[in-house]
């Protein structure tokens, strides 16, 4: 179902992110150079409408999430994508910022990156791992927690 103008601010991660730091100078113009930065595909995914209904129709409403998980998604997402936070901490991220248990934040970690993101999920792989691979100790690389996302593999 099309988002409106309105729910754009909850929904949609580039306006949630937005209307967070509006009055922030510096992080507006950080946000902007990373944007500028971004191929050209991840840029049209970012603006894409797509983007807001998924979250709105996938995730928001089977979940029950209120307003404040719903931009905290939004803004998780967003981050994702401009690679700010790990892909592979998906899951304890969306767990620590929406304050849901931790089935409820596996399942929509792996709607996020199955679903959602499937169309740009190798760029996205490449870009993390450009990134983070250099910053991950290798003994967190060999431990199996559930929780972290090995972007090596497929998924």
């Amino acid at each position: 179902m099309p988002v409106t103008l309105e729910e754009a601010q909850i929904y949609d991660p580039y306006e949630a992110y937005v209307n967070q730091i509006i009055d922030d100078g510096f992080k507006y113009d950080q946000l902007h150079k990373k944007l500028a930065s971004l191929p050209e595909n991840l840029l049209d995914f970012i603006f894409s409408p797509e983007l807001a209904e998924f979250i709105k129709d996938k995730i928001v409403a089977p979940f029950n999430l209120n307003k404040q998980q719903t931009k905290e998604t939004a803004k998780v997402v967003l981050e994702l994508i401009l690679t700010d936070i790990y892909l592979g901490n998906i899951v304890s991220e969306v767990q620590g910022r929406l304050a849901i248990d931790d089935q409820k934040a596996k399942t929509i970690a792996g709607l996020i990156v199955a679903e959602l993101f499937a169309p740009i999920l190798e760029d996205l792989k490449k870009m993390h791992i450009e990134k983070f691979a250099k910053n991950i100790p290798l003994q967190s690389q060999q431990q199996g927690d559930d929780r972290t996302v090995d972007l090596r593999n497929n998924l």
